[in-house]
């Protein structure tokens, strides 16, 4: 816990290059993510300690640098405690000036991007085989960064959820292609030119069914197609 009446626009200049969250873990610190309460939960943490024993104290620095934004994170109280009591070893000054740096420059880039950068996020998926392979909302939404942000907090979902359905039956493809093409109209269709204005594509799907996909698509300005990559096999 600081011990220094750290100056209000020192305070509020932290708040607003944090983004509000825990440079060490992004978790917001305007609420209790359990009962929805708004208040602060956030500490003002230095790297280099105010005083001697603790953590990271220097005897030249920490005069100089006890109101220097440079020396100051905002973090919730779990990884305050493990930097400065549980392991300050594993947490030395230059590690946790890495970790601020990358926090500030990723909110920088996130919000320095201009409003025709949003995107809808579009997911299509359909069995292949045995095998059920969907891509989760904050999958996508770390794909599209930095070029693009998401517009909404969920995605447009094309495919049949939990479907028996494989791709060896042939009820598998009729039922597939005319989901796929209903989805869309409801779903995508009539809202082109309204408030979707960009869409990133996420599709896992047998062959004949992205090209469909793909039809459906065609007439559609401002698409960004994003390719599952494979995780490399461990060693």
């Amino acid at each position: 816990m600081s011990v220094t009446n750290i100056p209000n626009k020192i305070k509020y200049k932290l708040w607003a290059r944090a983004a509000g969250r825990c440079e060490y873990c992004n978790k917001p610190l305007w609420e209790d993510l359990i009962t929805k309460a708004q208040f602060s939960t956030a500490y003002i943490a230095h790297i280099i300690a105010e005083k001697p024993g603790w953590a990271r104290y220097d005897p030249v620095l920490s005069e100089k640098l006890k109101h220097d934004f440079s020396n100051l994170m905002l973090l919730c109280d779990t990884h305050h405690r493990l930097i400065d009591v549980e392991d300050v070893e594993g947490h030395p000054a230059d590690k946790l000036r890495e970790i601020k740096r990358n926090h500030e420059e990723r909110v920088r880039i996130q919000t320095e991007l201009s409003e025709d950068k949003q995107s809808h996020i579009l997911h299509y998926g359909a069995n292949i085989g045995r095998l059920n392979a969907f891509v989760t909302w904050f999958q996508s939404k770390d794909a599209m960064f930095p070029t693009h942000y998401p517009a909404e907090s969920n995605a447009i979902e094309l495919h049949l959820s939990n479907s028996p359905f494989q791709d060896s039956e042939q009820d598998y493809w009729n039922l597939e292609r005319n989901n796929l093409q209903r989805q869309f109209a409801s779903k995508v269709h009539q809202r082109l030119g309204k408030d979707i204005k960009n869409l990133s594509v996420f599709a896992i799907a047998p062959q004949p069914l992205l090209i469909e996909l793909g039809r459906l698509l065609s007439d559609v300005t401002g698409i960004t197609v994003y390719h599952h990559q494979k995780e490399p096999a461990d060693n």
